[in-house]
Parts: structure tokens; sequence; C-alpha cells
């Protein structure tokens, strides 16, 4: 459902400075105006820890901020819905005294809701995301000097691995975090069925040209912290979608 986040920088290792032939691409012309490529060194085991835990909290931040957004976003919904339907009730009420504005309270900011968006981010989906651009890296690497035709294959592989495999995990896993912290993990298997494709496709519908600009043009050290300040749209997205089924459910109670 970045989904976060959806988370690197200072403590990630640095660049290699030799021709490195594995890790992400940098492009540079040549005086034919061919693109060429220059790999990343993978990242050293030595400075994994100081890496994760940057990722973790950077993810942890910018699912705050998703999350935030979402609930604004409601927010400001829900007042236009409510001046709508206060302005039809007194045109239909003009010899009313009382106004009915209040008949559509404008929800609060749910910190808990945020906490949990940030917990999970912190505790899986940042150092997820670490640990799998550097597998990708070293699984699909692009070749020093190639063209940009002879590089290709890696990208579409790295794009659509991406898509196919971590965005139904976090979706998955963030529908069950959520669930469960709010007592409702008995509903889980019905929420996937009703909102996990939804929450998909318009995943995929942002992250596959953001992913393969990633790819393409991030260089290793950086994904991590690029895919996450992208994920802030996919924490919005993941954000409506695990609140939007108890929503519902809870304005059908009420009818």
């Amino acid at each position: 459902m970045r989904f976060q986040a959806l988370s690197s920088g200072g403590a990630i290792p640095p660049r290699g400075s030799g021709d490195g032939k594995r890790g992400a691409t940098d492009f540079s012309g040549s005086r034919s105006g061919a693109v060429t490529f220059k790999g990343a060194a993978p990242p050293s085991g030595a400075s994994q820890g100081p890496a994760i835990f940057k990722a973790a909290y950077t993810c942890a931040g910018l699912g705050v901020v998703g999350d935030v957004l979402a609930q604004t976003i409601t927010r400001n919904a829900a007042k236009k819905a409510g001046l709508a339907k206060s302005s039809a009730d007194n045109a239909k009420k003009k010899s009313s005294a009382k106004s009915p504005a209040g008949d559509s309270p404008v929800p609060g900011y749910d910190l808990v809701r945020t906490a949990r968006q940030m917990a999970y981010n912190f505790v899986f989906y940042g150092p997820a995301q670490h640990f799998w651009y550097a597998a990708l890296a070293a699984k699909f690497p692009t070749a020093a000097g190639a063209t940009l035709a002879a590089n290709l294959p890696p990208f579409v592989w790295k794009v659509f691995l991406n898509q196919a495999v971590l965005g139904p995990v976090v979706v998955a896993t963030f529908f069950g975090w959520s669930m469960t912290l709010t007592g409702r993990a008995d509903e889980y298997p019905a929420k996937m069925r009703s909102d996990a494709f939804p929450a998909l496709k318009r995943g995929w519908a942002f992250w596959v040209p953001a992913a393969s600009v990633n790819f393409a043009l991030v260089p290793l050290k950086a994904q991590v912290l690029y895919m996450s300040c992208c994920s802030i749209v996919w924490n919005y997205i993941l954000s409506t979608a695990a609140a939007g089924g108890s929503q519902g459910k809870a304005e059908g109670k009420k009818k």
C-alpha cells in the first residue's frame, strides 16, 4: 500500500572510486553522442548498521508526512461536503432558527494513526527498501561504458520486480500491521480482497515512472532517499487505503 514509507544519506557507503560494474548508474556523454554508464560499488558490510538506521528513521519521517497529507486532504473534503450539505439544508429550512452546520463535523487529526504508519516505516519499510535496492543492483548490474540499449534489460527487470514483488508485499504487510494494531485482524482477508488491488493500481500508476527514473539515473547510495521522497505519495495512497475500509464501515453503521 513507501507505501514507505515509503532513507539514505550521510552514513550510507560512498560510491566506489573505481569504474565499478555493479550498482546504480550515472550517465555521461561522449563525443559521438552515445550515452555511457558508470556503476556504483555495492555497500560494504561494515557500514550496514548505520545505513539501515538512517533508512529506517528517514522513511519513518516521510511516512508521517504522507499520513498527515492524507488526513489533511480528507479533512478538507469533509469540510467542503459539510458546507455543501449545510447550504442545501439551509435552503430547505429557511424558516428554521437553528443552523444545521453542526450536523457534519469535520474529523480531527488521528495522531495514533500517524504513529502506526511511522512505526511501520521505521520497523519494516525503510530497512526493507535498503536491502531491496542493494539486492536489485547486485542481481541486475549495469555495465560500465555500455549504451542505453545494452543496459535497458536490467532497468526493465528492476522496475518490473519493484512493482510485482515489493508493491504487493508492502500493501499486504501494511494492511496487516494497521488492522492488527486497531484490533481488527479478523477483517484482514476481507480488507485485502476489497482494497489491496485498487491500492496497487494507484501505486503502479505513480511508481512505474518514478522507479524508472530511480534505477536509470539515481546513484545507488541515493536510491533509498529518492524513493522515500517519492514515497510521500505512496504513503498517502497506503494511508487512505488502510483507513478507507474502516471509515466506510463506521459510516454504514451510523446510517
